[in-house]
Order: C-alpha cells, then sequence, then structure tokens
C-alpha cells in the first residue's frame, strides 16, 4: 500500500472515534500526524500502526458484540441466566473517568430490552458486575474495588469483572490483590474475570520476547536519549530479544524499527517539558522504571494513557 493508501486504512478504523467529539479523524488528520516523522520513517509507522489498530481497536460495534456475549455466558450467570439477570448489580463505582458509565448503559439498554429492567445499577444484591473495556495496569480497577470492598461490599459476595480484554500481568496482579485485601478485612468476595480470550495480551516480565506491547530490543541503544533516559532512572532495562516467531499484534519485519521510532518520538515529546511526572514516560503511563508501558490497545472512547506518547 501507498502512504496514502495506509493513510486512508487507518483513518477508516479510527474516524469514528469518540463520535468525532474533537474533529474528523481523516486521512487528512492521520497525514498531519504521518508528517511529524522523518521521511524515512513514515513508511514503517504507517504501516505498523494500520497493523495494530486493525488488531486492536476496540470499536462501538465489537463493544455490543462483547455484551451479546456476556450476557449469554454460563461463565458469568452459572446456572440459571434469568434468575441472575434478575438480580444481579452493575457496580458504577470508578473514581475517575466516565468509561464505566458509559458502558453500563449500554448493557443496561440491552438487560432492559431483554428483561424489563430499567436500573440495575448500585442496586442491593449478591451478585455485581463490574465493567469496563480493558485491564492495563489493573492500578484504577484496584483502587475502585478496594474501596468498595472496604465500604459498600456486604460480607459475601460474587464479582464478575468483565473487559473485552486485559494485559495478562495487570490482571492476575489485580486479582491476587484484592482477594488478599477481601481477605484481610474478613469479607468472602468471590472473584470472576472474563474476557474475550483473543484479547488477552502479554506483558509479563519473563515473556518479554513473546509480548504484544512495545518492547524494545537493544537496538534502541543507537539513541543517545533513551541511554540518558534509563540513566536516570537507575534502570537496568531488560532488553526484548527477537524469536523470530508470528507475534499476535506485531509484524516480525518492522517491529524492531518501529519500537524504535516511536521510542525517539516519545522521548522528543517529553523533551518539551521539564517538569515530567516520573510515570509519564515515553512509551506510555507507568509506575514501574523503564521506557514506559507500551500498550497497543485502543478503544472507540478512549486512548490510554499507557499507549506511547507518539499516538497521543
Amino acid at each position: 500500500m501507498t502512504n496514502e493508501e495506509l493513510c486512508q486504512s487507518i483513518s477508516n478504523v479510527i474516524n469514528g472515534y469518540r463520535n468525532k467529539e474533537f474533529g474528523e479523524y481523516d486521512a487528512v488528520h492521520v497525514s498531519r500526524w504521518i508528517s511529524q516523522f522523518e521521511d524515512f520513517e513514515k513508511q514503517i509507522v504507517l504501516e505498523e500502526t494500520n497493523r495494530i489498530l486493525k488488531k486492536n481497536f476496540i470499536s462501538y460495534n465489537l463493544f455490543l458484540e462483547f455484551i451479546d456475549t456476556l450476557i449469554q455466558s454460563p461463565d458469568i450467570y452459572v446456572e440459571n441466566k434469568d434468575s441472575y439477570w434478575n438480580r444481579v448489580s452493575l457496580l458504577d463505582i470508578q473514581a475517575n473517568g466516565n468509561s464505566q458509565k458509559e458502558l453500563n448503559a449500554i448493557l443496561q439498554g440491552k438487560l432492559n430490552l431483554l428483561y424489563g429492567m430499567p436500573n440495575i445499577i448500585g442496586q442491593q444484591s449478591e451478585e455485581y458486575i463490574y465493567l469496563d473495556d480493558f485491564i492495563f495496569s489493573g492500578n484504577r480497577l484496584t483502587s475502585d474495588m478496594e474501596s468498595w470492598i472496604r465500604n459498600d461490599a456486604p460480607l459475601k459476595a460474587r464479582v464478575c469483572v468483565i473487559t473485552i480484554g486485559w494485559y495478562v500481568y495487570g490482571q492476575y496482579k489485580t486479582e491476587k490483590r484484592l482477594k488478599a485485601f477481601a481477605k484481610s478485612l474478613g469479607k468472602d468476595i468471590h472473584l470472576v474475570f472474563a474476557s474475550f480470550s483473543k484479547y488477552r495480551l502479554e506483558n509479563r516480565l519473563y515473556r518479554k520476547d513473546y509480548s504484544t506491547v512495545f518492547w524494545p530490543t537493544s537496538i534502541i541503544k543507537e539513541l543517545p536519549e533513551a541511554i540518558e533516559f534509563l540513566q536516570r532512572q537507575n534502570c537496568d532495562f531488560p532488553y526484548r530479544a527477537p524469536v523470530g516467531v508470528e507475534n499476535p499484534v506485531f509484524s516480525r519485519s518492522r517491529r524492531e524499527e518501529y519500537e524504535k521510532i516511536m521510542l525517539k518520538y516519545g522521548l522528543k515529546i517529553l523533551s518539551f517539558s521539564v517538569q515530567n511526572s516520573s510515570v509519564v514516560k515515553p512509551l506510555g503511563y507507568d509506575i514501574y522504571r523503564g521506557l514506559g508501558f507500551g500498550s497497543t490497545v485502543f478503544s472507540f472512547r478512549n486512548c490510554p494513557n499507557n499507549n506511547p506518547l507518539a499516538f497521543w
């Protein structure tokens, strides 16, 4: 594909972002974005960005499909579907952001059509659902749920944490921490995590060579600013090693150079400010030392702060 065709292809994916709240995300918009890169970088960036968006952009239609799937899932309702959906309560407890309110409204509307249930948000029950689009680090989910478990949860409850997908380490860390927290308060909170299996993405350290996040190889040593950034954090970065196998998100031929380019521009963006927070990193928000979270997931309503800064 030509660069012009790639700009159009990317636009076809993102053009409905936030209902065009910030304007048209057409091919002209994408062309303005790519014009900020050097000429020899543009094709790689467009090709690989087009690839990951087509794989990991959560569209409104995909979320509607997800809602239909979860309503029919025995993993959620266990035995009696009608009984479950007539007594479950949707949690509306996110302290920051509007994603849960928006997604709850979609699920609530579908349940009202199917079961005539006008409002099950925040009701008293022993069955609860925490609904969101994706788990990245899991920090927001953990904070929301710990507050609810401490202050509002009954002594015994079953909570289904339902997202389209998650990063594996974020989900693991969140589940482990919440179980321990509930136990410390003497509450019996049975947690069930559910998602589409194809959107369970790899970001564990011991699986770094097979990761589906931006995780650069030692090629970035060619960028003095990257080495300086790591040195300022006193970080011994665990570089990814190419393994020559197919990756569900990145292409084998372009990934290494693509990661280097996106890191280069993330560092450039950071250089515009002298008062950056320690959690703001070139490859995305992250509390850990390193280059950033490196998320490759986007949605119809959000470009997560865990994504590389160059996408912003």
